[in-house]
């Protein structure tokens, strides 16, 4: 049976706390004799077990390009973290987090790895593109459960030990352009929507400009691939790539995009629209540093995840764990929240680790029970299964929305009610 989790915020019963504070009140005025009890003399309560210790390796970036991003993101898990343990939310279990600074340098993939499982690490944790690739082989040759933000088809065509929280590039990227041509542009009266992408060559380029091909290709009437261009990793500049595609209807950014909006505003281009993800919106707190929200408005976002002003389980709850254990970094995380929503990446971990806990019992648990505890796993919001994992589906979201970004807020508003995730055609 499928093991089914709603994610909600616990509310503490008052009214436990009030039985243990009964026997401290009397209803006197201290002239009565105390009464001698006569009953049988229990026995002393005995400390409660050692709670068994789970740790998460977290594989971040902390000092290289992706820095500022990631420590938004990192105070997400570690805060989702804290929010189970302080409500005992896996019973007999402690859950840590061991974090090791990766750079975003692909040399460090697994050495972090090497780290993190000396420190004790029982499942891993990765965010940045090149780690699924440098991890998956380990993960199922040596059994550790990897949870990743991305990965690519390929990786996981043949079901194993790692496990991604975005969809792969291929679904993502058609549900993307699909939405767009039905929603976004009148193809039959302006004909072919023109669209290009720039990327640097460690966020997996390929999967992406071959879908948007793909799609011109079989719908040429609709959309025009104009190219994909990358630039090396960890440059960020793009100015050569802003004149390939200045013609261009719509543009689908580099992950780390404010410099690419920066070269494209300079050169004096504003003709068109911007296609962006999840991996995108982590980098907004660098955009409004640099002054560019302006140009930025009406860019469409393709997401999992509700916007942190929405009135919506899932957003509602993001701002009452912050408030709870960053009550002054709000501003910060505000600027940044979609970065902070990766506290729904641990929840995927954190509900794996509780289902392993109910079905072979705390002390039992291992790497190997929460793989095969995640396997069950699936999330609700609001009442719609949102994520869910099985034993041959290893990417979580089943539902996207879009989104388009509103420069006067800065913020995001949605367009779209929560739909299922597309395929390309074979």
């Amino acid at each position: 049976m499928r093991s089914s989790r709603k994610i909600t915020i616990i509310v503490l019963l008052i009214c436990s706390l009030g039985l243990l504070l009964l026997p401290a009140c009397d209803d006197g005025d201290g002239d009565e004799e105390t009464p001698i009890s006569t009953a049988t003399p229990t026995a002393t309560p005995t400390e409660p077990p050692d709670k068994v210790k789970i740790t998460i390796g977290n594989h971040t970036d902390m000092t290289g390009p992706a820095a500022t991003a990631m420590q938004i993101v990192d105070m997400g898990l570690v805060d989702i973290v804290r929010y189970y343990n302080d409500n005992n939310l896996i019973p007999g279990v402690e859950v840590s987090v061991e974090e090791f600074d990766g750079q975003m340098d692909p040399a460090r993939d697994i050495p972090g790895l090497r780290w993190l499982e000396e420190k004790g690490a029982d499942v891993i944790m990765a965010w940045l593109p090149s780690i699924s690739i440098s991890l998956q082989p380990i993960a199922d040759r040596e059994q550790i459960p990897l949870f990743v933000a991305n990965t690519l088809s390929e990786l996981i065509e043949t079901p194993g030990y790692m496990f991604a929280s975005s969809p792969i590039y291929e679904d993502l990227t058609w549900t993307l352009v699909n939405w767009v041509i039905d929603n976004d542009w009148d193809w039959q009266t302006k004909g072919p929507a023109k669209i290009g992408a720039a990327l640097d060559e460690g966020s997996n380029p390929t999967p992406v400009f071959n879908t948007f091909k793909k799609y011109a290709e079989m719908y040429p009437e609709r959309m025009e691939w104009v190219g994909g261009y990358t630039t090396q990793m960890g440059l960020f500049t793009w100015t050569n790539e802003v004149v390939a595609l200045k013609d261009c209807d719509y543009i689908y950014l580099p992950n780390i995009f404010p410099f690419f909006v920066k070269d494209y505003v300079n050169s004096g281009y504003d003709k068109a629209k911007f296609l962006t993800t999840d991996n995108h919106t982590s980098f907004i707190a660098l955009l409004d540093d640099m002054g560019y929200w302006p140009d930025i408005d009406g860019m469409i976002n393709i997401t999992q995840s509700e916007w942190w002003t929405e009135d919506a389980e899932y957003s509602n709850f993001a701002r009452e764990l912050a408030n709870t254990y960053r009550s002054d970094m709000i501003s910060k995380i505000e600027l940044n929240p979609k970065g902070y929503n990766s506290f729904a990446n641990g929840v995927h971990v954190l509900e794996a680790i509780k289902i392993a806990a109910e079905t072979v019992g705390p002390e039992n648990i291992d790497s190997q029970a929460i793989f095969e505890a995640a396997e069950k796993l699936t999330i609700e919001f609001d009442g719609i299964q949102r994520f869910s994992f099985s034993e041959t589906k290893r990417t979580s979201p089943d539902r996207l929305a879009i989104y388009e970004a509103d420069s006067t807020n800065k913020g995001f508003v949605r367009l779209s009610e929560w739909f299922p995730i597309q395929s390309p055609p074979e």
